[in-house]
C-alpha cells in the first residue's frame, strides 16, 4: 500500500460500509435525496475524491469545500456531508460542523481504532519529536510493536510516509491507527499540534496518555494571542477520559491551568522541577552528551544520553514519565534512553566527509522559535570551546511579532550571526531579515546578512577555526526551501556537508 494509492489514508482490506450507518453516525440535521448505498472512503479534498468516496465540504480560512462538491460529484462521490443545503443530484447530509463531522465519520469507519491502540499524545511548542521519539524508543525496548505520528514522518507496520503535516487530517489519523492495531501494534506516539486541536483533527481519538512539553511564542499569526494558543493547546487534556494520564512539566506555568482541565479519574504525572516524580539531578552536559541522575518514583539512576544539551534531557525526562505512566519499567526506560540517539535534525552532528571537519564541529537544528532558539543556542554556547557561529532566519507568511525575539535569542549567546532565508515564502526576503535586525542590537553577536542560505552556510564554516562550533537553525530535517512561486530542494545537512569538504580540501578560506 501507497500514500498514492489510497489518498485518504484507506487500509487494505478495509472494506465497505452502508450509508444508512454513516447518517446514524452523524446524525444530520437534514437529508436530502436519500438512498442507501456503499461507502468506500472519506475524502475533503475535491482533487482526491475517488469513485465510492463521502465528500466532507469544509470551511477553511481561504476556501470553502462546497464550492468543489460539485466537482466531487463529478469524481464519483456518492454523497455529500456540508453546513447548508447544495443543489446536487446525490445523498446530502446537512451537518453543523463539517470540520467534527468529518472526524466522528473516521472515527466510525475506522472501527474507533484508538480503542485497540494505546495512543500517547505530546503537545507543546518545543521538543514534541524529540519526546515522541524517546517515548517510542523506551516502548519499543518494552518488546512493543509502536507506531509514530509525527512532523518527520508517519511510521508503522513497517511503512514509513514523509510527514506533510506535524499532526494529519483525522481521516488519515483513524485509518493509520487501524491498520496499526490491525497489524497488531499496541501502542502509537503522535505529536499533536495546537493547528489539529483547533481544526478537530484529533477529535475521537483515545488518548491513554498525552504529554506536555512546554509553550512559549509561537503561531500568533494563526491563534492571535497566547491565551488563545494556551486553549488551543487545553483541548488535549479536556479530551482525556478517565483512566488515561497526564504528563505535565512542572517547570513551565502553563501546566497548572492544564491540570485545572482534567476529569476527575485522570491521573496527574509531574515531571521536571525539584519535586517532580520523574526528573533530573546533578546535569552535567558536554559537546557528546549530557551526564545526569534520572529519579524516578522507585529510585535514580546515573545516565549517558547521547543528546547534546539541558533542554534535551528534560525531553528524555518527559518521555521517561510517559514510558512509566504506560507500564514500561525503570530499568526499561534507562536503558532505552542510554541507547537513543538524536532524532534527524534535532542538534544532529554533521560529519565532515574526511572527519577532520579543520577541528570545527557543525550542528543542524529545527529550532525555529524564540524559546527554542535560546535553549540550543545556549547550550552550544556551554559546551563550545571557541566561538559560536549562528546561521538562522525566519519563515515568511508567518508571526512577524517573534523575529525580533529569535534575533535576540542568538545574540545572547553567538559571537556571529549569519541571518539568512528560512522558507520566505511570498515576502521580500531582505524584509524579513529587516524585521530581525532590531534583535541584535545590544547583543555580543557580529551580524552577516546573506539572503542565500546556502552561501550564509559556506561562509560561516568557511570563517570557523579550530575549536568553533556552527549551529544552522530553523529548519532541520527539512529538505526543501520554500520560495514566492517555487519550492526548491534544500537540505542544511548536505550543504554544511559540501561546506565541510571544500574546508578540507582548502576550498574555502577564513
Amino acid at each position: 500500500m501507497t500514500e498514492l494509492a489510497f489518498p485518504s489514508g484507506l487500509p487494505s482490506g478495509q472494506g465497505t460500509v452502508r450509508l444508512r450507518e454513516l447518517r446514524d453516525s452523524l446524525r444530520p440535521r437534514e437529508v436530502l435525496h436519500w438512498r442507501d448505498i456503499a461507502v468506500e472512503g472519506l475524502q475533503f479534498h475535491s482533487a482526491e475524491v475517488r469513485p465510492g468516496n463521502v465528500f466532507f465540504a469544509i470551511r477553511g480560512r481561504k476556501s470553502d469545500g462546497a464550492a468543489y462538491a460539485q466537482q466531487a460529484v463529478a469524481r464519483g462521490a456518492v454523497a455529500i456531508v456540508a453546513e447548508e443545503a447544495l443543489p446536487l443530484p446525490v445523498p446530502l447530509f446537512v451537518v453543523d460542523n463539517a470540520r467534527q463531522a468529518l472526524a466522528d465519520a473516521a472515527r466510525f469507519y475506522y472501527r474507533d481504532p484508538s480503542r485497540a491502540v494505546a495512543v500517547v499524545g505530546v503537545t507543546g511548542t518545543n521538543g514534541k519529536t524529540t519526546v515522541s521519539h524517546l517515548i517510542r524508543a523506551c516502548l519499543t525496548a518494552d518488546r512493543r510493536q509502536v507506531g509514530l505520528i509525527g512532523t518527520i514522518a508517519y511510521e508503522f507496520g513497517g511503512r514509513r510516509i514523509p510527514a506533510g503535516t506535524t499532526t494529519p487530517d483525522p481521516v488519515r489519523i483513524h485509518g493509520y491507527l487501524r491498520e496499526m492495531a490491525d497489524r497488531f501494534a499496541s501502542a502509537c506516539v503522535m505529536e499533536v499540534s495546537s493547528h489539529s486541536l483547533d481544526q478537530e483533527r484529533v477529535r475521537g481519538v483515545r488518548f491513554a496518555t498525552a504529554v506536555f512539553t512546554n509553550l512559549t511564542q509561537d503561531h500568533l499569526d494563526y491563534h492571535g494571542s497566547m491565551k488563545a494558543y494556551r486553549e488551543a493547546k487545553g483541548r488535549l487534556f479536556r479530551q482525556l477520559q478517565p483512566g488515561s494520564t497526564a504528563v505535565l512539566n512542572r517547570d513551565d506555568p502553563a501546566a497548572e491551568y492544564f491540570a485545572e482541565l482534567l476529569e476527575p479519574g485522570v491521573r496527574l504525572v509531574w515531571f521536571g522541577g525539584e519535586a517532580g516524580e520523574v526528573r533530573a539531578e546533578q546535569v552535567r552536559p558536554s559537546a557528546d552528551g549530557t551526564r545526569f541522575r534520572l529519579v524516578m518514583p522507585n529510585g535514580a539512576v546515573e545516565l549517558f544520553l547521547r543528546l547534546v544539551g539541558a533542554h534535551n534531557v528534560q525531553n528524555a525526562v518527559a518521555a521517561a514519565a510517559a514510558a512509566l505512566s504506560l507500564g514500561t519499567s525503570e530499568l526499561t526506560v534507562a536503558s532505552a534512553l542510554e541507547d537513543a540517539r538524536p532524532v534527524p535534525g534535532r542538534l544532529e552532528l554533521v560529519e565532515a566527509p574526511f572527519g577532520r571537519g579543520g577541528g570545527v564541529r557543525t550542528f543542524v537544528d529545527y529550532a525555529h522559535t524564540p524559546d527554542a532558539l535560546d535553549k540550543v543556542c545556549e547550550t552550544l554556547a556551554e559546551v563550545c570551546e571557541g566561538r559560536l557561529h549562528v546561521v538562522f532566519g525566519c519563515g515568511g507568511d508567518r508571526d512577524s511579532s517573534k523575529r525580533p525575539s529569535m534575533a535576540a535569542a542568538v545574540a545572547r549567546h553567538a559571537d556571529i550571526a549569519y541571518l539568512t532565508s528560512d522558507n520566505p515564502r511570498s515576502e521580500d526576503p531582505e524584509a524579513i531579515l529587516d524585521d530581525m535586525a532590531p534583535g541584535l542590537a545590544g547583543g555580543k553577536a557580529e551580524c552577516v546578512r546573506i539572503v542565500d542560505r546556502a552561501e550564509a552556510i559556506r561562509l560561516a564554516i568557511g570563517r570557523a577555526g579550530p575549536g568553533d562550533t556552527v549551529l544552522i537553525a530553523g529548519k532541520g530535517h527539512e529538505t526543501y526551501q520554500v520560495l514566492k512561486d517555487s519550492v526548491i530542494p534544500f537540505d542544511d545537512r548536505l550543504e554544511a556537508g559540501r561546506a565541510l569538504g571544500a574546508k578540507e580540501a582548502g576550498w574555502l578560506r577564513r
